[in-house]
């Protein structure tokens, strides 16, 4: 058994796959605007080539994760905003109960 699979089978952490997808895209998001400012600050041409080809790919990664969480269910961006947020309301419900 690897480590993912202990802690996903943790039953004090309750994680699912919809929190751990959750979880990578929020990281890959802050990874993109990372390197968008690294790019966008840097003195060479070089260098922010090198920063534009990281933010390709971790907007390609975010892309491809944002398709699969879509496929699977986890996120659906295209319900009514009336679903969306009583979705949202519990989610934010589980949360709170799994901190209890």
């Amino acid at each position: 058994m690897s480590i993912f699979d202990k802690i996903k089978n943790n039953d004090e952490l309750k994680l699912s796959d919809k929190v751990i997808a959750n979880d990578a895209l929020m990281g890959l998001k802050g990874l993109s605007a990372g390197y968008l400012a690294a790019t966008l600050e840097s003195s060479t041409p070089e260098v922010r080539r090198l920063y534009s080809e990281y933010l390709t790919q971790s907007v390609l990664a975010h892309e491809g994760l944002t398709a699969l969480a879509i496929k699977k269910g986890w996120y659906q961006p295209y319900n009514h905003p009336e679903e969306q947020i009583s979705q949202a309301i519990q989610d934010s419900q589980w949360v709170l109960n799994t901190q209890a």
